[in-house]
């Protein structure tokens, strides 16, 4: 089969919306959000930010008249969004199978991120890939079509975050998995439970088959949805992650993400455009909670949040 590959690099307030466009066109029936590959530009081998510009791909399978219509209605997309906000114009290329199993693994290498982990691809996961973290903890990937390659600035925010709040021990929910990157790196950090939830099949898959991957599976539980119940945690969950958007972080607050954190536990959010923060905000306090830290990277932000700011002390430096 061949494959038509649709890409756009731009700023971060520019891929989230063409990112949105990509899924609205090219998700398969039944499964939001499933279309849209993002990929951050611009980082050196040892992590360093050349650039602060995002890459978006979409692959379209050539299956005849209907991948050709799905083509068209998002180059017109494409060209009516570039008319409220500047965007270059589309690389479209066409892909044999082959190639577009490859074509987005070209650039990947071993990513330092934070202070103690490094993402290291599961196509260069030997010994001497693991032998470059140099201590580091390695989080195995092959995000495949999901979510979450670890390059995005809002994962590498997320990944940051939890190195300063897990503790040995804790529960962590993560929401929105994508890839189950978060989920590892908790692991990783001392996470003895981690639930990890998505309502895209294919991220769930991933997450399970990265878990096994880095030998985590015992400590993570993966399934289709969005927010537990209670009930499986009455105690509240010492630690939440969502890296989605910020009009789903928003919902889901408003759905009772709030009433999952622990009386002393912490809730990171990311994906988080900067000109949208100010809506989580409003909705952490609608919701009683304080914010206890912001990390800003280029256009995206992330928020850690808790029920009082006594609760800094939880905030590792």
């Amino acid at each position: 089969m061949k494959w038509t590959e649709i890409s756009i690099t731009c700023d971060g307030e520019g891929a989230e919306a063409v990112a949105e466009l990509f899924n609205r066109f090219n998700s398969r029936p039944g499964e939001a959000d499933t279309a849209a590959v993002i990929e951050v530009g611009g980082y050196d081998a040892v992590g360093e930010l050349v650039t602060p510009l995002v890459t978006v791909r979409t692959y379209v399978a050539a299956n005849g008249d209907d991948s050709s219509a799905t083509v068209r209605r998002i180059e017109e997309g494409l060209w009516f969004l570039s008319r409220i906000y500047t965007l270059p114009d589309p690389v479209i290329r066409e892909l044999e199978e082959e190639d577009w199993a490859n074509a987005w693994k070209a650039n990947y290498a071993p990513l330092p991120v934070g202070e103690r982990l490094i993402i290291v691809p599961a196509w260069l996961a030997d010994g001497q890939s693991l032998s470059s973290a140099s201590g580091r903890l390695p989080v195995i990937l092959d995000p495949g079509m999901a979510f979450g390659t670890g390059l995005h600035p809002s994962t590498r925010l997320c990944m940051a975050a939890l190195e300063r709040v897990v503790q040995p021990g804790d529960a962590v929910l993560d929401v929105g998995c994508g890839s189950g990157v978060l989920s590892i790196a908790a692991g990783r950090l001392g996470a003895t439970s981690i639930l990890a939830t998505d309502i895209d099949p294919i991220a769930v898959e991933a997450t399970v088959e990265n878990c096994r991957r880095n030998g985590l599976a015992h400590l993570v539980q993966a399934r289709a949805g969005s927010l537990p119940s209670r009930n499986e945690q009455p105690a509240g969950w010492p630690v939440i992650v969502a890296n989605i958007l910020a009009e789903v972080i928003v919902h889901l607050l408003d759905e009772g993400m709030a009433d999952l954190l622990a009386a002393d536990g912490v809730l990171i959010m990311s994906g988080i455009i900067e000109p949208r923060a100010g809506d989580v905000l409003a909705a952490l306090a609608r919701h009683g909670l304080h914010l206890l830290q912001r990390d800003d990277e280029g256009d995206w932000v992330a928020l850690t949040a808790g029920r009082n700011q006594s609760q800094r002390p939880r905030i590792q430096h």
